[in-house]
């Protein structure tokens, strides 16, 4: 088990923000740009911060009350064995479908534009059991794992956003307002599932220690803000660079942003494999995020000390990401999974919260 006691703040700031950035950052711009359908779509993106910065308080409010308690042992002790079950195998299907989603997803841009004559299922295969490694090590490994691959993440972004400046056309970043503000709020739907990641504030609770309401609040707005940023600053490259139309066209527009930069003589001549592979830890970290939260629950629901059932678990996620016939049918998939989170986030905490506050009941001393 993990020999870890305590999340400092800035391991806070970087589990939060690993989880966050994953597939998102390749297949929103796309997406965004089909939802708003205007050069100012990237204000989306702030509006889709500010609304989930709200919903998260809820969380910070929730697990402030249960200090060193996960949102599965939460639910038991509020609402009592039965319903609590319930609402935990609830809770451990959302995140088998989200995990089963960004492996597939990752898988098929993996398979497309690295390894073209792998099958799928070794694809999928072998990221899983990487990742099954890391997570039954614990908490501790995981957190470590996140601090030790995060400046190189930060760097391939940083890197793709310098190289990519000479090609920006302004033009294409304008007007903004030019038809309103309303829709850029078309694109909220999109953008504030983007952020999903933050409510691993209810499974990282159990190290939390006793962190103040406050600092959590600002250690979660901090997380969402440069998060934000981030989003920012990627879909503005990419409507500079690719335009609004081609964008809309695109299935990965980041990955051939990636792709127009090279290095002519050099032995890495195309940019894009590098990226690829800095942004392959940033949807390894994601999808680990989700996969220990799945373990987390199932070990504390169905009582279990045994890492047997990991490969259970392994094995459910497994065959979900296979069960979709091609990215199409995949990205189809994106519309249950926003439904399945907008439950698992808000409505689970909200009541949870709502009852607790009823009853007077806290553990916070």
């Amino acid at each position: 088990m993990s020999d870890l006691k305590q999340l400092s703040g800035l391991q806070l700031i970087v589990v939060f923000i690993s989880a966050m950035i994953g597939v998102g950052i390749i297949i929103m711009p796309r997406s965004l740009a089909d939802a708003v359908d205007a050069p100012d779509l990237w204000l989306s993106i702030i509006w889709g911060f500010l609304l989930i910065g709200l919903f998260s308080m809820i969380i910070v409010q929730l697990v402030s009350r249960y200090p060193g308690q996960t949102f599965f042992e939460i639910s038991t002790i509020i609402t009592g064995k039965y319903i609590g079950f319930l609402l935990n195998v609830c809770y451990i299907l959302y995140t088998l479908i989200v995990s089963a989603y960004i492996l597939r997803v990752t898988s098929g841009i993996i398979k497309n534009h690295l390894l073209d004559t792998t099958p799928l299922s070794v694809v999928i295969g072998g990221f899983l059991i990487v990742s099954t490694y890391l997570i039954t090590n614990g908490a501790g490994d995981i957190v470590r794992f996140f601090q030790l691959y995060f400046p190189v993440m930060m760097f391939m972004f940083i890197a793709l956003c310098l190289l990519s400046l000479k090609d920006v056309d302004i033009n294409n970043l304008r007007p903004v307002f030019g038809e309103g503000i309303m829709p850029t709020f078309q694109g909220i739907k999109i953008t504030f599932f983007s952020f999903l990641g933050f409510e691993f504030l209810l499974i990282f609770s159990k190290v939390l220690g006793k962190r103040s309401p406050n600092k959590l609040r600002a250690g979660m707005w901090i997380s969402l803000g440069l998060t934000a940023i981030i989003y920012i600053v990627f879909h503005a490259l990419s409507l500079g660079i690719l335009g609004l139309e081609e964008l809309k066209q695109i299935t990965f527009p980041t990955v051939e942003m990636a792709k127009s930069i090279e290095f002519q003589g050099f032995f890495f001549e195309r940019f894009e494999i590098l990226f690829l592979v800095g942004w392959l830890i940033t949807a390894f970290t994601s999808f680990s995020a989700y996969y220990y939260a799945m373990w987390t629950g199932v070990r504390q629901t169905f009582r279990t000390k045994s890492k047997l059932f990991v490969w259970m678990v392994a094995a459910f996620i497994f065959g979900a990401a296979l069960y979709p016939t091609g990215m199409t049918e995949v990205f189809q998939y994106s519309r249950l999974i926003n439904y399945a989170s907008a439950i698992a986030i808000i409505l689970f905490p909200a009541l949870l919260l709502l009852i607790s506050l009823i009853r007077r009941q806290s553990y916070a001393k």
